[in-house]
């Protein structure tokens, strides 16, 4: 099979993943994997897709762009090769957590949290963030999911995000993913 790597970005409306799975499905190609957003008004879409042999990048790029045309979608069709990076070619072993940070909002907040995650050799797989501004805290919240290898030492990482949560007046939690789950299924 051949695997295509798909970005879809635009101003939200009804209809885009219908012209984009419909067209998908018009060269015979399986959505595999497929993550969609809103951020604002703003709409985003990664499809990881399998065309047949005889289909290629270039001409699904092609339909999609026709298809879609009058909706200003920016979209691209790359090839794709399961190549693994270096990290995840060498990936340990690891346990999935949620990092959530609840405070005033600031400039660098995502910067600080992702930079020492990194130091601590955690990788972020999802990212949700939404501020609105102002010094309430319960209006601004950061969830961060994450994998951490499991040779970490939890209570160095915990203590590294307890001292950012000082320094800039937030609330840090890291949960084991099931934990996080449990409770938040106990709280709906």
């Amino acid at each position: 099979m051949n695997k295509v790597l798909i970005s879809v970005l635009g101003s939200d409306q009804p209809g885009i993943m219908a012209k984009v799975a419909t067209v998908i499905k018009q060269h015979n190609g399986n959505i595999e994997n497929l993550s969609q957003t809103l951020l604002d008004n703003a709409f985003g879409a990664l499809l990881l897709v399998s065309l047949a042999e005889d289909d290629s990048a270039e001409k699904l790029q092609q339909s999609l762009q026709e298809q879609s045309q009058g909706m200003n979608l920016y979209i691209r069709v790359h090839p794709w090769q399961a190549e693994a990076s270096d990290w995840y070619s060498n990936k340990r072993e690891t346990q999935p957590y949620i990092v959530t940070a609840i405070g005033p909002d600031r400039q660098g907040l995502v910067a600080e949290i992702a930079g020492e995650l990194f130091k601590h050799g955690v990788n972020i797989t999802n990212i949700q963030a939404i501020f609105k501004g102002g010094k309430n805290p319960m209006d601004n919240l950061m969830v961060f999911e994450v994998d951490v290898p499991r040779a970490t030492v939890m209570n160095d990482l915990r203590d590294a995000l307890d001292a950012i949560a000082a320094r800039l007046n937030l609330e840090i939690s890291v949960q084991h993913r099931k934990i996080f789950e449990s409770v938040s299924n106990i709280l709906n």
